[in-house]
């Protein structure tokens, strides 16, 4: 894909918006939706504003973004938003505990098209025995059809203990969503999974992403060892 549509593509896959490019909410149920989301790129920033805020406030972070430097991606880790505090400060009366995102900073990656395609994986498809699947994993029975596709590694036994799924997606990109079950990691299980649900997504005309937060050393470990590649920085808070 054009690299400079990419940014608009990876908050559009995340967030659904309203007719004024306001955030509307999470594109999954299970996550509260920011007050505000900056995009950080080597060719500029982007962001997103929460549809609820008021007019003036909106405003103010529209120009607290629009004002913070462009960064190179070595600089993005180590290198806070110079608007951080400025950002918080605005958003300090919305921000309701009870019913807060957490705060969150973290590399995004592109895939290559050329990922390697490691042996043991398979696309899973539901058979009704729930003892095919690990304790830990078992929500991949029951779930909907746009987290699909939804690729597998089995253990010795038959048992499925690491996954890959589409955790956001729309038609045109999809964000892989990781997990593998603590008895199981470390074994390339992980990087199996993901070059192969990666290798699916694009089989389909869709575009897959892959992000994590910066204190996630395994999951930046993945994409180290696969050979994504650093192409943003998310920064978000409730």
């Amino acid at each position: 894909m054009n690299e400079p549509l990419l940014p608009a593509l990876h908050l559009n896959v995340l967030y659904e918006t309203d007719d004024r490019g306001r955030l509307l909410r999470v594109r999954s149920g299970s996550v509260s939706t920011p007050l505000a989301h900056l995009f950080r790129t080597a060719t500029g920033n982007h962001w997103l504003i929460n549809a609820g805020l008021p007019e003036d406030t909106a405003a103010r972070l529209d120009t607290a973004f629009a004002d913070e430097p462009v960064l190179m991606p070595e600089d993005w880790e180590h290198a806070a938003p110079r608007c951080l505090e400025v950002v918080r400060n605005l958003l300090v009366p919305f921000r309701q505990p009870a019913h807060t995102a957490p705060e969150y900073r973290g590399p995004a990656y592109t895939l290559p098209d050329d990922l390697p395609m490691l042996d043991g994986a398979e696309v899973y498809a539901p058979d009704g025995e729930v003892s095919r699947v690990a304790t830990d994993l078992a929500w991949i029975a029951t779930a909907p059809d746009v987290e699909r596709p939804i690729v597998v590694v089995r253990d010795e036994d038959g048992q499925v203990v690491s996954v890959c799924h589409a955790a956001r997606a729309t038609s045109e990109g999809a964000e892989a969503g990781l997990d593998t079950t603590p008895g199981s990691r470390r074994r390339g299980h992980a990087l199996a999974v993901t070059s192969r649900w990666a290798a699916e997504v694009r089989a389909a005309g869709r575009v897959p992403m892959y992000s994590t937060s910066w204190e996630n050393d395994a999951s930046r470990g993945v994409a180290r060892r696969l050979g994504l590649v650093l192409y943003g920085e998310d920064w978000h808070i409730g």
